[in-house]
């Protein structure tokens, strides 16, 4: 693997959206990743971290590395973990795999899924199955499928005093990479979104930053954010969205359309959602350049989560060509959080 194709991570997106990562119910998971290793190719040193853990309860101690590492490109849509050489620390369990039942086609989710935002995110940490592989060719061509689970902290960062502008994060540890994006929510256009640049209602993805266990890390602050939708959700509607980054020079642009509802089975439990699909997609960055789709299920009845989000893109990284597919589905009821009294 050239050292040019460990800069690149996300996210899920995130946003991870593309967080907006962040973003088809699934009813069981995929096995840990199958990486094919060169033992003989040892240019980064590094560790595997099998499966996800837990971000806000995992602590690992980087070990001393005798070269510089290069800084992760901060981009939404990850790339999967490299082969790092194996053995040098003993890799932390997996989140263990959801026993899931099917919902009843029948049964109707006990939240409706309101055209706005009313409220922001309570706190929480959520198990989700993923399904998925990549591929990547090249002089380090390889194979895999994604860790069967990871864990997805949300947790809001700041609100104004009505409550009608608010920012939360989403974190998810998938292979040995930790994407956290943190979303923006404006209800209204009121003086105070647009002092701080965001002057239309709608759900936008502020940064994306992504770390690995030993420390290092990139950040993706877009400028203006990337929209992924006007508030209230209408269907049909249509966003385009493009942001940079001029410290990176990275360039993220895509077009979101409101498709309209969507039930996510959460092991069991109907959970009722709005569905973004993101067409268009493209990556650009220096040395890379991706194209990609996603569909994000996103409950604004809890706050603006991602219930359950398929992600993919391909292109090139460096001399790599790259491929990903992922959908990951949330695997119980979130938490609400308070309305405000306005």
């Amino acid at each position: 693997m050239k050292r040019q194709f460990l800069r690149m991570r996300s996210g899920r997106t995130g946003v991870a959206l593309l967080a907006l990562t962040l973003v088809a119910g699934l009813t069981a998971g995929c096995g840990a990743p199958e990486r094919p290793l060169s033992l003989g190719f040892k240019e980064v040193p590094s560790d595997v971290v099998l499966g996800a853990q837990t971000p806000a309860s995992t602590t690992v101690t980087a070990p001393a590395a005798s070269t510089a590492l290069t800084p992760l490109p901060p981009i939404i849509v990850a790339l999967p973990p490299p082969p790092f050489e194996i053995g040098r620390r003993p890799s932390p369990p997996p989140p263990p795999v959801a026993t899931c039942a099917t919902a009843d086609p029948l049964r109707a989710p006990s939240l409706e899924a309101p055209a706005n935002i009313e409220a922001p995110p309570a706190d929480g940490q959520y198990l989700f199955r993923n399904k998925g592989t990549f591929e990547v060719s090249g002089p380090d061509a390889r194979r895999g499928s994604f860790p069967a689970t990871s864990v997805r902290t949300v947790k809001l960062l700041s609100k104004d005093e009505s409550g009608r502008v608010f920012d939360f994060t989403v974190a998810e540890t998938l292979g040995d990479i930790t994407t956290t994006t943190t979303y923006r929510v404006v209800r209204s256009a009121r003086l105070e979104a647009a002092a701080e640049g965001t002057a239309e209602a709608g759900l936008y993805i502020r940064r994306v930053e992504s770390r690995r266990p030993d420390g290092q890390s990139a950040v993706f602050t877009p400028a203006p954010e990337l929209k992924l939708a006007s508030l209230p959700l209408v269907r049909g509607e249509r966003v385009e969205a493009r942001g940079f980054d001029p410290t990176t020079a990275t360039t993220m642009s895509f077009v979101s359309t409101v498709a309209g509802k969507a039930r996510v089975d959460a092991c069991g439990e109907p959970l009722d959602s709005f569905t973004l699909e993101l067409t268009e997609g493209a990556v650009l960055s220096p040395g890379q350049n991706l194209e990609f789709a996603a569909t994000y299920a996103v409950g604004t009845q809890f706050g603006g989560v991602i219930l359950r989000e398929t992600v993919a893109f391909s292109g090139t990284d460096g001399d790599a060509g790259v491929s990903r597919s992922n959908t990951s589905t949330i695997t119980q009821t979130p938490r609400r959080g308070v309305a405000p009294n306005s």
